[in-house]
């Protein structure tokens, strides 16, 4: 029964990934014209996923964890699903907070017409480090989820046997 809670949440956790980073975000950036609005949106959106990514991953960690000592799941899932856990913690407590705060600043400097504010010489280019930070991180969680989901598809034992 868990192994089949394991996939559930795993898919479901791929599902909205995708679906947020391929579509919404996108459509987003296309629809908005103003780039600080679309940014803020995105950003709202980043921050929501990332509340729900933080629970759904923990919850799924744990049950991964539970598996293991069970002797259920792979050395492989453990280390999957840590790896994808601490992406999501990374997000949340780091760097979704840095990209809000960089943001803001962004936009106060774009006012004001300056390159540089508070101690960073160049905001927009300080951003795009984070930004790009951010989405690498994505990539290698989709494929850490990916991982995640072929184990749970692909296990040796008979997935759906009755528990």
């Amino acid at each position: 029964m868990i192994r089949k809670i394991i996939l559930i949440l795993v898919s479901i956790w791929l599902g909205w990934t995708v679906l947020i980073d391929f579509a919404v975000v996108p459509a987003v950036f296309r629809v908005i014209k103003d780039f600080f609005n679309a940014g803020e949106l995105g950003i709202n959106l980043f921050s929501i996923l990332n509340s729900f990514e933080l629970i759904v991953s923990s919850f799924l960690f744990g049950l991964i964890v539970f598996e293991f000592y069970n002797k259920r799941t792979s050395k492989l899932q453990l280390l999957l699903g840590a790896l994808a856990s601490l992406i999501i913690w990374i997000y949340v407590s780091y760097l979704t907070p840095k990209l809000i705060e960089l943001t803001r600043l962004w936009q106060q400097a774009d006012t004001t017409n300056q390159i540089g504010i508070q101690g960073i010489q160049d905001i927009q280019q300080e951003h795009q480090y984070f930004h790009r930070l951010y989405v690498t991180l994505d990539s290698v969680k989709l494929g850490l989820i990916l991982g995640l989901l072929g184990i749970s598809l692909f296990s040796k034992e008979k997935f759906f046997e009755k528990a």
